[in-house]
């Protein structure tokens, strides 16, 4: 029952049989996707907009959500996340993007995060493609739909209500275990996105430098040269250099590119 009570879309419901075999109350919960101003609300009866958030706010459902932050009469309604992260778009690959003819990042996100600079000023700014994370919530659909992989949601943080009765459930433990799996991958993969044409650039230099000292080879050179290759090839294919690639840390990477040849 855990998709029915986190879902931000309400796009699950439970079907318990028989009634009352699985209590939700045993369920940790997300904190709400809104806050209400009690002070200014009017809770008019009345009112459609009113009617809707009253109906809405025991079940999550963010698209209905927008649609009462923009029309509430006293503009007390505002949409907020238990999720913190970060949008992430793979600028190298960017030329992939084709924001007029696609779409699917703006079509499918429930808040209308994602948006089309359009000003000289923003295009310059953003490029041709931008999400306003002060809207979003991470919900990861933009992810899913972007046909060229060029987007990556990333969540770093959530706040989760305790259940509102206190128990051992069998839950608990398969939680410990996805939480601690989760921490080890972003922990593993670092924070930013691996910039692969500042490495590429490195791996130019050093070869040109290489291509300038060595202008014709004789068999003994290109014995060297192999060696030297082959260290080359172990040294970009172990996990330090990934770390070092995923921290942007260019410098290191060359200082040992520069060791590996001098011991040549």
């Amino acid at each position: 029952m855990l998709c029915a009570i986190i879902c931000p879309n309400d796009a699950f419901h439970e079907n318990i049989i028989p009634e009352g075999q699985i209590d939700l109350n045993e369920f940790p919960h997300l904190e709400k996707f809104y806050t209400i101003d009690m002070d200014k609300c009017i809770e008019d009866n009345t009112n459609e907009i009113c009617q809707l958030c009253l109906k809405l706010r025991d079940r999550n459902h963010v698209k209905d959500y927008l649609k009462i932050q923009k029309s509430c009469p006293v503009q007390c309604f505002f949409i907020t996340s238990p999720i913190e992260g970060e949008v992430i778009l793979k600028k190298s690959m960017l030329h992939k993007c084709d924001p007029m003819g696609c779409k699917a990042c703006i079509n499918i996100c429930p808040v209308e995060s994602w948006f089309i600079p359009e000003s000289a000023e923003d295009v310059k700014k953003y490029g041709k493609i931008a999400c306003n994370e002060e809207a979003c919530f991470y919900c990861g659909a933009c992810e899913n739909s972007c046909p060229d992989t060029l987007i990556k949601v990333k969540r770093k943080d959530i706040k989760i209500l305790d259940p509102k009765k206190t128990g051992n459930y069998p839950w608990i433990q398969g939680w410990l275990r996805k939480i601690k799996e989760i921490i080890k991958r972003y922990i593993v993969q670092g924070k930013d996105q691996i910039n692969i044409p500042v490495i590429i650039e490195e791996i130019t230099k050093t070869k040109e430098k290489i291509d300038e000292e060595i202008p014709q080879l004789s068999e003994e050179d290109r014995k060297v040269l192999n060696q030297l290759n082959d260290k080359i090839q172990n040294f970009l294919r172990s996990s330090k250099i990934r770390y070092w690639i995923n921290e942007k840390k260019t410098k290191k990477i060359s200082k040992e590119l520069k060791k590996i040849i001098n011991s040549a």
